[in-house]
């Protein structure tokens, strides 16, 4: 076999092999703590980059009436990286411990 025939039939195989992980969908995300202000939500989102845990951000709209401009930011992360972000801000809880509400409950929706 030649080597061009070779290398093609490599990357040919390269290309079309699928992982197990293309196969398997798992929803294992935690809503795990809400934050009604800004200054908090950054200092988290600083610290679980700096501890390396993957999370994303789900906004709710303020009330009506509630007189909030802001609205709630409610961070989710995976339930395998719970404990590394429960560990990434602890000394945020001390120091801003009234505007973080942890959750703890599993994410209801799924987007795909």
């Amino acid at each position: 076999m030649p080597l061009y025939d070779f290398i093609t039939k490599i990357i040919y195989e390269v290309i079309i092999m699928e992982t197990a992980y293309q196969k398997v969908k798992v929803h294992n995300e935690l809503e795990w703590c809400q934050v009604t202000d800004i200054e908090t939500k950054e200092k988290i989102e600083k610290l679980l980059l700096k501890s390396r845990v993957s999370y994303y951000v789900k906004w709710e709209k303020p009330r009506l009436f509630s007189g909030d401009k802001f609205g709630t930011c409610i961070f989710c992360v995976n339930q395998l990286q719970k404990e590394d972000a429960d560990k990434a801000i602890e000394p945020l809880i001390e120091a801003d411990a009234g505007k973080i509400k942890f959750i703890n409950r599993k994410l209801e929706k799924m987007f795909y």
